[in-house]
């Protein structure tokens, strides 16, 4: 006997996503709206705005603030609620999501773009907030156009297309031909500009990674330099870093209360410095003065006020920290210097 096949379930807001009490995923909620965003915004073209990448709906959850970031595997909640979308609501014939592989799903659109628009509706409802949120800017267009408004834009189409098709506008039709032609083919070429571009903005980003000597720096800091919003949290990190390895250099104690600028007059200054980086006192006085300069101009600001740095200076900032991390490495304590004071000023 063959299996009878089960409709769709309603759709239930409270136990859609549901992944479990006390897990605190709500944002995951959201998912069938981001769809549903991706097709209307596509003009609702058949295989176009049908595909979903599962990275893009979580960067549309990050920037709206309904989670705060993903980890490296984290996206995968993301796949997962697209699949129990499917599974808990009986929505397989046809499939909701056919997964191809490579973070990107096929969603199928307009199958079940009524269920989509009543699930939108229930959750507009019962999370204002956060469906604020998601549309700061404002909504796109939902619902497609009036029927009567399709049927005159066919019409007028088609009117265009005979008005074309006359012996004295052949030539008028060549060579609009002629320029569509050409406006792609500048299209394409900016586009592999832009290929090429990218490839080689990743290949410096993938190097710079690569380039950071310091395993507790890279460690710290090069998952942050991925997204612009976190490159003033890289840099403070990176500075924490750096301070707390000055501090383990010359010994200090939980009890000491060395700081910033202090701190590295107590630690590298060419007569009473507890380290010593150069034999030689100019050289000496000069990883003084470049360790001076970082901590008040890089280390301090960032620490105070917002700033706004671009993904090239933040990786020079970073590489200037591990670059000072190595002069440290080298360093030696001073004959005849030990213990630490109590307070030395910042």
């Amino acid at each position: 006997m063959a299996t009878r096949e089960k409709p769709p379930r309603p759709w239930d807001i409270d136990d859609l996503l549901d992944t479990g009490k006390g897990t605190g995923v709500t944002y995951l909620k959201a998912v069938p709206i981001l769809i549903l965003e991706a097709w209307v915004q596509g003009e609702r073209k058949e295989g176009v705005a049908n595909f979903v990448r599962t990275n893009n709906v979580a960067r549309r959850l990050v920037d709206s603030g309904l989670v705060s970031g993903f980890g490296q595997k984290g996206t995968s909640n993301v796949l997962g609620a697209l699949a129990k979308m499917q599974s808990g609501r009986n929505l397989t014939r046809p499939p909701l999501v056919e997964y191809q592989g490579g973070g990107m799903s096929w969603v199928n659109l307009p199958h079940y773009e009524p269920l989509l628009q009543e699930y939108r509706g229930a959750y507009r409802e019962r999370f204002q907030e956060d469906y604020r949120k998601l549309f700061p800017e404002g909504e796109p267009e939902w619902e497609p156009p009036p029927v009567q408004e399709k049927q005159a834009e066919q019409k007028k189409n088609q009117a265009t297309s005979f008005e074309l098709l006359r012996p004295d506008s052949t030539q008028s039709l060549l060579s609009r031909l002629e320029r569509a032609i050409r406006e792609r083919e500048q299209v394409t070429e900016g586009l592999a500009r832009e290929n090429r571009q990218l490839r080689n903005d990743l290949a410096a980003l993938q190097a710079s990674g690569r380039m950071i000597a310091d395993e507790e720096l890279r460690n710290d800091c090069v998952e942050l330099l991925a997204n612009k919003k976190y490159y003033i949290d890289a840099i403070r990190r990176a500075s924490v870093v750096l301070e707390t390895r000055l501090k383990e250099a010359v010994g200090a104690t939980k009890g000491d209360m060395e700081y910033g600028t202090g701190l590295v007059s107590y630690a590298l200054n060419k007569e009473s410095g507890k380290l010593i980086i150069s034999s030689h006192p100019a050289e000496q006085e000069g990883v003084h003065l470049l360790f001076l300069g970082a901590f008040a101009f890089v280390r301090n600001p960032p620490a105070h006020k917002k700033i706004e740095y671009t993904e090239v200076e933040a990786w020079q900032v970073i590489s200037l920290i591990d670059y000072l991390l190595s002069l440290l490495g080298q360093a030696r304590p001073r004959e005849g210097v030990s213990g630490s004071p109590s307070r030395i000023p910042g």
